[in-house]
């Protein structure tokens, strides 16, 4: 079980933006499911491109494709995440087959964590022994200030997170060459709004009952361990009530709260601060960030007002919910029972894809060496590479004869981009794990020293400069993440070398079809230094309003456009699209079709493409890019989208922004009429 609202806390806080939200795993095989990546097949002819422009790019794969049991959607991202597991499993076993190693090997530790984490006897054998000394500790709390701060480090050290408050090291937004410790609200396992909503009432239920069926597993009576998750319930649900929207964290202005470690402590009394500091191995700096002021003083009224042994009592299920995937016998089966039903799946996930998933987490950069030497070749790395700076010229050069922005704005604009530092595939200094203690019989213990060596390298930095480490976000930039990201406080690209692979990119295919895939990825990803968020920091990733008024005025009269015409996407029946929560994704992907065609306009100008598949290049790249953004999802899933991501469905990526291009209509003939037509008056160009 995670935590969830951590994971929703952070990204929204720390300055990267990503391509597509973490994809879900794929599942046991899609053996079944016809491949994405440009394909005529896929398309469906006998659909007027018109009138349903998705349905006749990806028609028949849509027609054809079934979600596996294991999974929550399938489209590119997952396919090629399937992809992708059979080539990390394979290196995985290699590791784990090999003969005895050095210890700090990447071998090693690739190889040792798999044997521990697969050694289902001795997890079973364990029971809940791994939890004991930490059960204990909250047992004999008294509930002081010190209590509750020290229990806190302890959780988020021992366990990823802690339900009253949490410590992370990022760069200063106004001084991104140094590294703050930044305060960040507690994590509960439901998202902010699925505590309240009537529809979310069946997974309340689901969640209670997983509470009681863990507690009881631990010891409590069935009477008592639901008595007890009623009571968790309520305080997880007054906790997160009290936190920002997901919304509210995007803006920097409202998390970007500096001041003294004294004066947060004032905020909060009744958790000592420097106990939660030292339990975590923080020295007390001089300043913080307080990243969510409200939920602070929340934390104050709730623990000044709660009993202490209901607080142990939330501390308790945090410890047992958060590794009870780790543990043996029942447990890990309660938890991916939840975890099931939570999704929707018909069936969970395999072990071993669990498994290589929590590899390639905590052992990121020793299992993506593994993979880079025996899967990426230079010659990937050189095409993209030149790609790169095909997409960075057009970005420039329509700069230049931007009509709408001021001279003022458009030199500094030109600035920024110029310095924008964008890499492929792989960094050039790996991240040094051999101090990191992986054992071949200790699965537990390896999952919390992992996490705490990730956490501790990032903490030491704390009023250092930024160690300005290039494909190290776990799960998010890695050579092993299928994504692409900007970051915002480096001015910087990371373009992994698992994305370079199809439906995004195929080395030798058509010009047209890699331009409007991998080519509008980059688009997509420079597009983000200058949308709502990115463009609020300047060419050094330092938080600056770099805009004249009028430019900041004409460019939100755009992205209002956007908000408005997103906002009108019917999800489900009821569901509506979050215009103003995508806006960003949304101005990214609209950048990124736009530079990646008007790239490939510029290539065909020296070198011309001939029809094929009774096609144009334009109707190719145009389907090409829709061919990527296929996709079809569970309910459940939509809804949990719609409700925290800040990219749009995939479905309507296929679509939305290809509607302003002018190229797109005057490839298709759309007009007047057409479901297809967007009004010119209507089509937004920024960039």
């Amino acid at each position: 079980m995670k935590r969830q609202s951590l994971a929703w806390v952070l990204p929204r806080v720390l300055p990267l933006v990503f391509v597509l939200a973490e994809p879900a795993w794929a599942g046991n095989q899609v053996a079944d499911v016809p491949s994405l990546g440009y394909a005529p097949q896929n398309m469906d002819r006998s659909v007027d491109p018109r009138q349903d422009f998705y349905r006749y790019a990806a028609g028949n794969w849509l027609r054809k494709t079934e979600i596996a049991p294991a999974a929550q959607d399938v489209g590119g991202f997952t396919l090629l995440a399937e992809a992708l597991d059979a080539q990390l499993l394979a290196l995985i076993r290699e590791a784990a087959a090999a003969g005895p190693l050095p210890k700090g090997d990447p071998r090693q530790q690739v190889g040792d964590y798999y044997k521990a984490a697969m050694d289902t006897a001795r997890r079973n054998a364990l029971g809940m022994q791994p939890l004991a000394g930490d059960l204990q500790r909250i047992a004999a709390s008294r509930g002081t200030a010190a209590d509750y701060g020290s229990l806190a480090g302890r959780l988020q050290d021992g366990f990823g997170s802690s339900p009253l408050i949490n410590a992370v090291a990022m760069p200063d937004a106004k001084d991104s060459g140094t590294y703050v410790l930044a305060l960040v609200p507690g994590a509960q396992v439901l998202e902010q709004d699925e505590y309240t909503k009537p529809e979310s009432q069946r997974l309340r239920e689901i969640y209670r009952q997983y509470i009681v069926a863990l507690l009881n597993g631990s010891g409590d009576t069935v009477e008592r361990a639901g008595n007890h998750a009623m009571r968790i319930l309520v305080m997880e649900s007054r906790l997160a009530a009290a936190m920002m929207s997901p919304l509210q964290m995007r803006e920097p202005a409202n998390t970007y709260n500096m001041m003294t470690l004294a004066q947060a402590q004032a905020l909060v009394p009744a958790l000592d601060l420097r106990a939660f500091l030292k339990a975590l191995g923080i020295s007390p700096p001089a300043r913080v960030q307080v990243v969510d002021v409200q939920a602070l003083k929340a934390l104050q009224r709730f623990l000044a007002d709660q009993p202490a042994d209901e607080v142990k009592l939330l501390l308790r299920w945090t410890a047992l919910g958060a590794r009870a995937a780790e543990l043996g016998g029942g447990y890990r089966a309660m938890e991916e029972e939840f975890s099931r039903l939570r999704k929707g799946l018909k069936a969970p996930p395999g072990m071993e894809r669990v498994v290589t998933q929590q590899i390639g987490a905590h052992l990121y950069h020793p299992l993506s060496q593994l993979y880079v030497q025996a899967n990426f070749p230079d010659a990937t790395r050189r095409d993209i590479t030149e790609m790169v700076g095909h997409i960075k010229d057009e970005f420039a050069s329509r700069l230049r004869s931007n009509t709408w922005l001021d001279d003022a704005t458009r030199k500094a604009a030109l600035e920024k981009l110029g310095k924008i530092d964008i890499q492929v595939g792989y960094p050039a200094r790996w991240v040094d794990f051999s101090a990191l203690d992986i054992r071949p019989d200790d699965h537990f213990g390896n999952v919390q020293r992992a996490a705490r060596f990730a956490f501790q390298r990032e903490v030491g930095q704390i009023g250092k400069p930024v160690l300005g480490d290039r494909f190290a976000v776990a799960t998010k930039t890695t050579p092993i993440a299928v994504n692409s990201a900007y970051n915002f406080t480096t001015n910087t690209i990371d373009i992994t070398a698992a994305i370079l692979q199809p439906p995004f990119y195929k080395p030798g295919a058509d010009v047209a079809v890699n331009y409007c895939a991998i080519g509008a990825v980059i688009g997509h990803e420079i597009t983000h230094g200058f949308d709502s968020l990115g463009r609020q920091y300047d060419p050094q990733g330092n938080l600056r309003n770099w805009w004249t008024a009028a430019a900041d005025r004409r460019f939100k009269q755009r992205t209002d456009v956007l908000i408005d015409q997103y906002s009108q996407y019917e999800i489900l029946p009821g569901l509506m699209h979050n215009g103003a929560m995508t806006v960003t994704e949304n101005t990214a992907d609209l950048g990124g079709i736009t530079l990646a065609h008007a790239a490939l306009r510029r290539s065909m100008a020296k070198n011309p493409l001939p029809v094929q598949d009774g096609l144009s290049a334009d109707q190719r790249c145009f389907v090409a890019w829709t061919q990527m953004w296929a996709f079809k999802a569970r309910s459940e899933r939509l809804r949990y989208l719609v409700s925290v991501d800040v990219h749009a469905i995939a479905s309507v990526r296929a679509v939305a922004p290809l509607l302003h291009l002018d190229a797109f209509h005057e490839a298709f003939g759309t007009r007047p009429g057409d479901a297809m037509w967007r009004a010119p008056k209507d089509r937004v160009v920024i960039w």
